[in-house]
C-alpha cells in the first residue's frame, strides 16, 4: 500500500485526521510553523529549509511505496506555537519542543529535530529504516 498524505491546520484538525486514519497503522508527521497566505512561506526559518527536503524524500520510490500515513502538521503562527499550553507541547504522545519535528506516532523512540528534519539522508532513513 503506498504512502498517503495528510495536511492539518492545527492540534484539533490533526486529532481528526488521526481519527479518520485509525489505529495500528504507521503513521509519520511532519510538524511545521503555519505558512503566512500572502508570502506563502513559513514563518519558521528552519521549517522553510526542512519542508522541500522530506517533500523530495516522501515522493522517492522507495518511500512512496511504505505503507506509511504522513500527516503535514501546521502548528499554527508563532504565538500559537510558543504558548506552553498548546496542545502540541502538552500531549503525551507528541512533547515537541521545538519545530521542525518529524515523528513517528506510537515510537517514542523515533523523531528528528530541527536541523536534523533538513538532512536529506537522516530523513530517508527515517522512513526507510526498521525498528
Amino acid at each position: 500500500m503506498p504512502l498517503k498524505q495528510y495536511t492539518a491546520q492545527g492540534y484539533d484538525a490533526f486529532q481528526e485526521v488521526l481519527a479518520t486514519i485509525g489505529s495500528g497503522k504507521r503513521i509519520v508527521a511532519l510538524f511545521t510553523g503555519s505558512k503566512n497566505l500572502s508570502t506563502g512561506q513559513s514563518w519558521c526559518p528552519d521549517c522553510v529549509v526542512a519542508e522541500p527536503v522530506v517533500e523530495e524524500v516522501i515522493q522517492t520510490p522507495e518511500v512512496a511505496a511504505l505503507d506509511v500515513h504522513f500527516v503535514t502538521v501546521f502548528v499554527g503562527n508563532r504565538e500559537v506555537w510558543r504558548d506552553p499550553a498548546v496542545g502540541f507541547r502538552t500531549n503525551p504522545a507528541l512533547k515537541l519542543t521545538c519545530i521542525p519535528t518529524l515523528l513517528e506516532l506510537n515510537n517514542k523512540a523515533k523523531r528528528l529535530l530541527e536541523g536534523q528534519v533538513a538532512n536529506k539522508h537522516q530523513v530517508k532513513e527515517f522512513f526507510t529504516e526498521e525498528d
